[in-house]
């Protein structure tokens, strides 16, 4: 994979972003990251207790500080975020509302990873190699990587419309990106089950089930009650739209060769993986991590 920038050259641009937080108002930055902790602890917090057996959405810490990144709409043209394993929190509008639901949003990391077309403002891009990064599994497990599912965006499994018939998903991907079928799949009854009109994909029923899922949840943090509602007031919300069709691929797991599913929205990675235990058969991809790898140029 050639990386973007060397490692030397991403760090002094990981140095100089972390000092430009100061062209950030302070308050701004307080703000963020209060928002930013009341966000993981809605889903997150109660993972990390116990009181929910399911993936993390973002993970158990976050993996970097506060830091600055370039967003021409922020009025300081620099923007807070701050990465997790799983994804990035950014406020883009420190103006807007820090109620509503999309005051921190979740970047468009996977589609990124996949096209190489790094964000810098909303309509502004630069355009990079996609990321040689494998996009499920271990690291070396023998997965395609999201420079191989870039090339399955515009790969479909039925045709396109509203209606769908419920058939079992038993398309494959190898590393190399050559699509498959394997018959003997349809026994894990993962079906075709949402198809997204906007972009022309349909929603495997697995992954459709937990965007509309319900469980415990911390709306008021800590120490507040927790409660069983939607994780997701919108389900597209954490992961965006469905970018590629479901596809099983045969990977390693802990070390463990099985086959697992994949599918790539805009903002995460969805994976069931038949052989974990139930509650957390479907999982969110590292693509906080892959992404931190793929824009400095670090492995986290």
């Amino acid at each position: 994979m050639r990386r973007i920038r060397s490692r030397k050259t991403s760090a002094l641009i990981l140095a100089v972003a972390l000092l430009v937080v100061s062209v950030i108002p302070a308050i701004a930055v307080i703000e963020a990251e209060e928002a930013f902790l009341n966000t993981w602890n809605r889903t997150d917090c109660p993972v990390q207790t116990g009181e929910a057996d399911r993936t993390w959405m973002w993970g158990p810490e976050p993996a970097t500080e506060i830091i600055a990144e370039s967003y021409r709409e922020h009025p300081a043209q620099m923007r807070p975020v701050q990465y997790w394993d799983k994804s990035r929190m950014e406020v883009n509008d420190p103006n807007a509302d820090p109620s509503d639901l999309w005051y921190v949003t979740n970047g468009l990391l996977a589609k990124e990873l996949m096209t190489g077309r790094m964000q810098f403002g909303d309509t502004h891009h630069e355009q990079y190699d996609p990321a040689d990064v494998h996009i499920a599994g271990d690291p070396d497990g023998g997965a395609p990587t999201y420079a191989t599912f870039g090339n399955l965006m515009d790969v479909r499994s039925v045709p396109p419309g509203s209606t769908i018939p419920a058939v079992p998903i038993t398309q494959t991907v190898n590393t190399d990106g050559e699509i498959g079928d394997e018959e003997a799949l349809a026994t894990y009854e993962v079906l075709v089950a949402h198809y997204a009109p906007e972009t022309d994909h349909v929603i495997a029923s697995v992954f459709w089930d937990f965007m509309n899922s319900s469980g415990p949840v911390a709306p008021d943090g800590p120490f507040g009650a927790i409660v069983d509602e939607p994780l997701f007031d919108n389900p597209f919300y954490a992961v965006g739209l469905p970018l590629t069709e479901a596809f099983w691929v045969f990977v390693d797991v802990d070390e463990v060769p099985q086959w697992v599913l994949v599918q790539a929205f805009e903002r995460r990675v969805l994976t069931y993986t038949p052989g974990n235990e139930p509650a957390w058969r479907v999982e969110a991809g590292n693509v906080g991590q892959h992404y931190d790898m793929w824009r400095y140029g670090e492995t986290p």
